[in-house]
């Protein structure tokens, strides 16, 4: 399948929140694809408690802008008092982030809302569009904190001018915590141990068509080149749910078998943002000397420009491979970058840079049949 008609067959699927409607048919569309290419796959259940969202809103200066409560955070029927910055003694502190901020577990705004003296926290999320674009909730089985209400961040300054002059306003953060279900798929190619993994994120808040379409396609790119390949080893391609959730699927599978993580012969991480339309930077990370190198050169021989690629072994990986590296794997991964990231607005085909998408899928079913060659 060109990367164009994946991508578009891709966004018609709507919104892909872990649990719901559009996650499922993604789910199963999916699982059908990878079988199509010779793998065993199957769809992995992974339950978990579904926020439901209720009513989120602040009003301040006779306005009520609408927002969307913090997945891991409290949660309020009403709370009134002075905005003031995060961080001040304000009853509301008003705090202006994107939302890759929150990309990684124990990150800054975490830790400010634990140590938080705020009976509440809003907070307005920067992007291109500066529409609604919500944080990853990395402790969503486990909430804590003051409630959060995410906004748009074209309402950042008017709210920074309130907290400013210390404005009075009403925070509203509703919902119900009710059982979901959602599903990891798991495909695989016989071989001999330890096998390859294959490993990209396939839900999100919403259909977030550049920030993970050109993953699942490099995924599925590269299993169809894998089942055709000679192996010497085995192979597992894991396309696991709950990104958005603190990698709540990735947690599930690992959890089922950990060898996946730590003893695997490599994993391929594809993550976020793989072929994005106006994308700056594609972060090639490997904890194995030489292969963030190696992987370079296959994605300059697949097409991809050279310029916007940044080489870097070792550091702090991120993404679903932090759940990789924290458990002592060896992985190389990809990320690129996304002015509409975690905004409603990432669709097709304005978002996509199609060409790059499917160059990135080439260079990844080259480095994954060279190692299980």
């Amino acid at each position: 399948m060109k990367a164009s008609d994946f991508l578009a067959a891709y966004d018609r699927f709507g919104e892909r929140r872990a649990g719901g409607e559009g996650d499922a048919a993604a789910a199963a569309w999916l699982r059908d694809l990878a079988a199509g290419t010779g793998a065993t796959a199957s769809l992995v259940p992974v339950a978990f408690q579904r926020f439901i969202l209720g009513a989120a809103w602040l009003e301040a200066d006779g306005r009520r802008i609408e927002g969307l409560p913090l997945f891991d955070g409290g949660l309020t029927e009403g709370i009134a008092g002075a905005l003031g910055p995060l961080g001040s003694a304000a009853p509301i502190g008003v705090a202006v982030l994107e939302p890759r901020a929150a990309s990684l577990p124990g990150n800054a705004f975490a830790k400010a809302r634990h140590d938080s003296r705020h009976a509440a926290i809003v907070v307005s999320l920067r992007t291109q569009s500066d529409s609604l674009a919500p944080l990853n909730a990395h402790d969503a089985e486990a909430p804590f904190g003051p409630p959060v209400l995410q906004v748009a961040g074209r309402e950042a300054a008017w709210l920074e001018g309130l907290a400013a002059r210390g404005a009075s306003a009403r925070l509203v953060a509703t919902g119900t915590r009710q059982p979901g279900l959602s599903h990891n798929l798991r495909a695989e190619l016989p071989g001999a141990a330890p096998p390859l993994l294959l490993l990209t994120p396939r839900t999100s808040w919403w259909t977030s068509t550049a920030e993970r379409g050109g993953g699942v396609l490099a995924w599925l790119t590269a299993l169809e080149a894998l089942a055709r390949a000679p192996r010497s080893r085995a192979v597992v391609a894991l396309a696991s749910c709950g990104h958005e959730l603190g990698h709540l699927g990735a947690h599930h599978a690992f959890a089922q078998e950990p060898a996946l993580a730590s003893d695997s012969a490599l994993v391929i991480h594809l993550g976020a943002n793989l072929g994005c339309a106006g994308a700056e930077h594609l972060v090639v990370r490997s904890n194995v000397p030489g292969l963030a190198e190696r992987m370079a050169e296959a994605l300059i021989a697949a097409g991809h420009p050279r310029a916007p690629l940044d080489v870097v072994t070792g550091g702090k990986a991120n993404g679903e491979a932090h759940e990789i590296e924290a458990r002592g794997g060896r992985y190389v991964s990809l990320i690129g970058d996304n002015p509409w990231f975690h905004t409603a607005e990432d669709r097709w085909p304005h978002s996509v840079d199609a060409v790059r998408a499917e160059a990135i899928a080439r260079a990844a079913a080259a480095l994954a049949t060279d190692v299980v060659r």
